[in-house]
């Protein structure tokens, strides 16, 4: 059984030309809905009569757009009192559906930024996500996670700050293993005067900001003069101290010369694909580019494209003064008064002809073709790989859609199924859907019950995702777990389906997999790219199986340990769990530490210390 999807491009053309008459003038939103009320496209326009009309010019229209026609069942808009308004309930819009044909960014999260809360007693270095304030000082936005880690690293190193929690700073009585390698300068036990201490952050602030050239050459000096006193012990953590400084420079910091914070965003059409590319200066320095890959967007136009994803990705990150784009954008004073709606300055977008920022163009221009090129080999060698699966498993089709499925239970808890989707050579992590297994303590070790389970709520069809067939379905078990899936399925009277499994060798070591079909079992050689490739399948599904178990395990804790005690509410359980950090932390505290949490009392901190230290 698959999902039949009719396309008829004579009734998409009739229904747009019905719906004219029923479209205003003015600003709005409009939506293309299939016959399985899917949103397919959502797009904005300052007259809607006018830009749904487009959608009938023969002449004008691409492949994609007259396959986006031809699966139309309905029409639905959204007046808007501005043309500003439809663009940001564009925005949100797509973000909350995610069709198809829309930009859909699969890393949706905001961009890392160094944080030092230089407005606490004793300031602490971390990572951060998530909105700026004046209180602290920010560094970034870098471009990955990664170059965020590796940087905190090494100003630990060279200025020796904490890094831990305010909770877990004011309960040390010891300092902690960071002091013991050199990474920090334990002010939770006061080994470091206020003073000093004070020092070291702003020393750390200044050369983060650029200001400070100076603290390198002076910390040199200093390590000179150490060794000559032969204070070797004092001299060697100066030089480790001097060794990250360098690290940080060299390997981090490439700069233009100059005080500037702004992005440049390139977008590039090429072998059927879009490609955009973020590269974000601050302060003159360069901290690192992000890449973002789009196919299946039915924009005739790269500017429409470029306008849609400014929207999403600032609506995550913080806007520079200036961005400039290779492409002009048709609405661009609209786009400058959105962005510099919530900054205390007017945001400038610029399409630089000539001088540094163009020649910064065409770096960026260089990075997007090798992102596009290797792509394009990627997907040219997995496209090959599964033609070879598909001859060598005897596959039925062409297995463009896979869902693969794993279970996961811990300690025979919260028992957990995965489903992971690898759609059009990528994994389509919108996809991805877990299943919380009902079943007794004594059956959660049995992985076939759990299995049926899955596949018997998979295959319901109860809910819309569900409709969508995959064209090969892969388990992480034997034969019988297969066996379980077919039987499921055959009950559905699903019977044209592709079913395979992989089963570990007797010691579990990868390359020892065997696979099985209905027909056979196949034992790939070890050295296979065939194999690799199902393996990186079936890994995916086991980490998000157990990353799935995990979290439900976790909010099981949280809400069983609160449930006891009554008049605590939703939100001062979430206070008690970011002021604490963790549940352990929260059951060891002292009725004194409880109160000082928001919205707790004495009568509530009372009570939790009770409940928790009832049995000692």
């Amino acid at each position: 059984m698959s999902k039949n999807i009719k396309f008829d491009y004579k009734f998409g053309v009739k229904l747009i030309k019905s719906t004219l008459n029923k479209l205003p003038n003015g600003s709005g939103v409009y939506k293309f809905i299939n016959i399985y009320n899917e949103i397919l496209y959502i797009g904005k326009a300052k007259n809607l009569k006018k830009r749904v009309s487009s959608y009938t010019n023969l002449s004008k229209q691409s492949n994609r757009i007259k396959l986006l026609i031809s699966s139309l069942k309905k029409i639905d808009f959204i007046k808007t009192h501005t043309e500003s308004d439809s663009l940001i309930l564009e925005n949100n819009l797509i973000k909350k559906f995610k069709p198809r044909f829309n930009i859909r960014l699969i890393d949706d999260k905001s961009y890392p930024y160094i944080l030092i809360s230089t407005s606490k007693e004793w300031p602490q270095i971390r990572k951060y996500r998530g909105k700026i304030n004046k209180k602290n000082s920010f560094f970034g936005p870098f471009s990955s996670s990664n170059s965020v880690d590796n940087i905190l690293k090494q100003i630990e190193a060279a200025f020796l700050l904490r890094n831990c929690s305010d909770r877990m700073f004011s309960l040390r009585k010891r300092p902690c293993i960071k002091y013991q390698i050199k990474r920090c300068s334990a002010p939770c036990v006061n080994f470091i005067s206020k003073e000093k201490y004070g020092k070291l952050v702003k020393e750390a602030v200044d050369f983060l900001k650029g200001k400070n050239f100076d603290y390198k050459k002076n910390l040199i000096k200093e390590m000179e003069a150490e060794s000559k006193l032969q204070n070797y012990e004092k001299a060697a953590s100066l030089r480790d101290r001097i060794k990250a400084l360098s690290k940080i420079t060299n390997e981090r910091y490439s700069d233009i010369n100059s005080d500037e914070d702004f992005d440049i965003i390139f977008i590039k059409e090429k072998y059927e694909m879009i490609a955009i590319q973020v590269f974000s200066f601050r302060k003159g320095k360069n901290l690192g580019n992000k890449s973002f890959l789009f196919s299946d967007l039915i924009f005739d136009k790269t500017h429409e494209i470029l306008e849609q994803f400014i929207m999403f990705f600032y609506s995550q990150n913080t806007v520079p003064k200036e961005i400039f784009v290779n492409e002009k954008l048709k609405n661009i004073d609209l786009f400058k008064n959105l962005l510099s709606k919530n900054t205390n300055f007017k945001v400038k977008i610029k399409l630089p002809l000539r001088g540094k920022k163009r020649e910064l163009m065409k770096i960026v221009e260089n990075n997007v073709d090798v992102v596009l090129n290797k792509r394009v080999s990627a997907k040219e060698k997995e496209k090959s790989i599964l033609n070879e699966i598909k001859t060598i498993l005897s596959l039925n089709k062409n297995p463009n859609r896979i869902e693969v499925y794993d279970n996961s239970h811990l300690n025979g808890t919260n028992p957990t199924g995965a489903m992971v989707t690898y759609e059009d050579l990528l994994f389509q992590k919108n996809s991805y859907r877990k299943f919380n297994i009902k079943t007794s303590k004594e059956r959660v070790n049995d992985d076939y019950y759990m299995m049926r389970q899955v596949f018997e709520r998979r295959f319901k069809f109860d809910k819309e995702w569900k409709k969508k067939i995959p064209d090969l379905i892969i388990i992480d078990g034997g034969r019988g777990h297969l066996n379980i899936v077919k039987k499921v399925l055959e009950n559905f009277k699903i019977n044209d389906l592709d079913i395979i499994a992989i089963s570990k060798g007797v010691n579990r070591n990868n390359g020892d997999e065997t696979i099985h079909t209905n027909e056979k079992s196949i034992n790939f050689d070890k050295r296979s790219q065939n194999l690799f490739f199902l393996q990186r399948l079936r890994d995916e599904a086991h980490r998000f199986a157990v990353s799935s178990t995990k979290s439900r395990h976790e909010k099981s804790l949280k809400n069983s340990i609160f449930d006891k005690i009554e008049g605590l509410g939703k939100k001062t359980k979430s206070n008690l769990l970011s002021y604490f950090g963790s549940i352990d932390n929260i059951k060891t505290a002292s009725i004194g530490d409880l109160k000082k949490v928001p919205n707790i009392g004495t009568k509530m901190a009372k009570k939790l210390y009770y409940e928790f230290n009832r049995n000692v």
